[in-house]
């Protein structure tokens, strides 16, 4: 049943990529604006959404764009279901995109070189990311999955930032991502601390100083927890390479400082 409706979600997907990427029919609130009609999964028979798209400027969107769940046209109210095939593309001075609830689909191109994207959150009830939407984005560093089961993905949808993006999935549902055949060969990371085996990728772990008072350096790379003696999560944060941290609010104790299997011991005093 699954696979019907991701079959059928890819067919929509291939006749959208022949339309122009660029038409738009609505302007409303700083977003472009495509209407279709088209069966969509959790939508009726003949939904009438919204597509986000451009104006055929590489510089169409800037700043922090929020995009909305619906919006009303005419009287009418649509939700807004897809990111268009290159809606964002080239958008030089894009620093965020928030997506809503309702997106199920992410177009081809659709984020491709957007240098100053860093992070972005993909909305439970995907469906399916498109061939090299987030291609060539240089700082991106964390995609955020919040769907518990792998949806459809392209095999170059990361293409070219795959080696240092961190794509994170909800707590220990790395498993279940990696038996899918889409997400084979993609590091992936889970919010509880676990790293999936991906193609292979040694997990480092070292704090200091040991005691510690007031700060705590971690040296890591991906999601990082400490957790206390009776093993309450008190802390969780993501460290690139070395970050230092305040201890301000923690009890002195021992802690435990956890980077995928790697642990370490920590006396706070």
């Amino acid at each position: 049943m699954k696979r019907t409706v991701i079959f059928s979600v890819l067919a929509l997907a291939l006749v959208m990529c022949c339309q122009s990427a660029f038409a738009y029919d609505y302007y409303v609130n700083g977003i472009y604006y495509r209407k279709a009609t088209q069966q969509l999964p959790g939508g009726g028979c003949g939904e009438t959404y919204l597509i986000v798209v451009n104006d055929d400027d590489p510089n169409t969107y800037s700043g922090d764009v929020v995009i909305p769940e619906t919006e009303t046209i005419n009287d009418e109210i649509y939700r807004v279901r897809y990111i268009g095939s290159e809606a964002f593309y080239g958008c030089v001075n894009l620093t965020s995109v928030t997506l809503p609830n309702t997106i199920v689909n992410i177009g081809f191109h659709s984020f491709a070189d957007c240098p100053l994207l860093e992070v972005i959150d993909i909305p439970a009830g995907m469906v399916q990311i498109n061939s090299n939407a987030f291609s060539y984005c240089k700082e991106l560093d964390y995609i955020f999955i919040h769907d518990t089961e792998p949806f459809f993905l392209w095999d170059d949808a990361f293409a070219e930032i795959n080696d240092h993006v961190h794509i994170v999935v909800p707590c220990n549902c790395i498993e279940a991502f990696e038996a899918a055949e889409e997400w084979q060969g993609i590091q992936l990371f889970d919010d509880c601390g676990h790293v999936g085996v991906g193609e292979t990728k040694i997990v480092t772990l070292d704090v200091y100083p040991n005691p510690a008072s007031s700060t705590l350096t971690i040296e890591a790379d991906g999601m990082v927890t400490i957790i206390d003696e009776m093993g309450r999560v008190v802390r969780t944060l993501f460290v690139k390479k070395e970050e230092t941290i305040s201890l301000e609010g923690l009890s002195s104790g021992f802690y435990f400082v956890k980077a995928g299997d790697a642990v370490k011991k920590v006396l706070v005093k």
